[in-house]
């Protein structure tokens, strides 16, 4: 039996059509939007073809879990470095090097000082000048505070202030240097320090009991404790001395020393005491007691102390020093003198 032979050439269907209708099945164009048959409206193309569609999501997809991907390797990395970062050290037994720590210790203050204080300087005294002649009784002295030392004076050295034969001067001792503030004198063994009397205005006058005085000058420029001012005195025609100078004290006072500030060269002077309150009429009466010999001053511009004697073997308090002039050079005679100072 002869089967027929099947023709080769498309159907009209399967020639022309590139789809179909999905109501009724009429073959229809690519391009085509209706379908002639039952006026269905035809799906686009595109959306009929299931491979591009799928092949565009697969690459979306595909994107996406790439770069999520990427992302969670990143975040992975990231927490690794983290972790290890903050990791414990591991327990092998080697200690770990730790950088030390810097600690200021404060300075004491012993640092702060040093160990040994730099030697002091010191002012080297000046030289001792050369003694007076008759400037003490008992001893010589020096003009410049140093003074001088006697021996032979107290028994014992201890007692109330003065000297004597019985044991004067303050306890300790003798003074190897007097002084005062306005140029020194002298101090006997058993006998302290000399110390300055101070006057007050009135404490000093002029003694003239015979009338020789023509100019008596300003008295109490002697006792003012200044060597700028001066007591100056001018004699009457023909008159040569017998004059003074009378220091009163408060009280009986046991003088030591005087010193004579005066630029007159030549004035001899002699020092009298007197224990009653009202002064003797003239300087040969017996009311005065002679403290010291005549002694001629040269006008040294550091003065001349004279070292007060004592009378019938002790020191004697006196109400009224006086410094007698028995002799002024010049013609009238004069003298001036810048300041007198007594110690005790």
């Amino acid at each position: 039996m002869t089967s027929a032979p099947t023709d080769p050439s498309p159907t009209p269907q399967a020639a022309g059509a590139e789809r179909a209708c999905e109501r009724c099945g009429a073959p229809c164009a690519a391009d085509q939007e209706w379908c002639l048959s039952c006026g269905v409206r035809l799906a686009p193309s595109s959306e009929k073809l299931p491979g591009i569609r799928t092949a565009g999501m697969a690459i979306v997809v595909g994107v996406l879990l790439a770069g999520g991907a990427a992302a969670a390797s990143y975040a992975a990395l990231r927490g690794d470095a983290r972790d290890a970062a903050n990791a414990p050290a591991s327990a092998s037994g080697t200690p770990v090097a730790q950088a030390p720590a810097t600690v200021t210790d404060p300075v004491p203050p012993s640092a702060a000082q040093p160990a040994t204080p730099p030697p002091a300087t010191s002012t080297p005294a000046p030289p001792p000048a050369k003694p007076e002649s008759g400037d003490a009784s008992t001893g010589s002295s020096s003009s410049s505070g140093s003074g001088s030392t006697s021996s032979g004076s107290g028994s014992s050295g201890s007692g109330s202030s003065g000297s004597g034969s019985s044991g004067s001067g303050s306890t300790g001792g003798s003074s190897s240097g007097g002084g005062s503030s306005s140029g020194g004198g002298s101090s006997s063994s058993g006998a302290g320090p000399l110390q300055a009397l101070t006057f007050a205005k009135g404490q000093g006058s002029l003694y003239d009991p015979d009338g020789v005085v023509a100019d008596r000058g300003d008295e109490g420029a002697a006792i003012d404790g200044s060597k700028r001012t001066a007591w100056t005195v001018s004699l009457n025609a023909g008159q040569t001395g017998g004059y003074g100078y009378v220091l009163d004290f408060d009280r009986a006072t046991a003088v030591r020393r005087l010193r004579i500030y005066s630029p007159t060269d030549g004035l001899v002077v002699k020092i009298l005491g007197t224990t009653k309150t009202d002064l003797p009429p003239d300087a040969l009466d017996s009311g005065w007691d002679a403290l010291s010999t005549e002694t001629t001053l040269k006008g040294a511009a550091g003065g001349k102390g004279i070292a007060l004697k004592e009378v019938g073997g002790r020191k004697r308090a006196y109400k009224h020093v006086l410094v007698l002039v028995t002799t002024a050079p010049g013609t009238p005679a004069g003298a001036q003198i810048n300041e007198l100072v007594a110690y005790e």
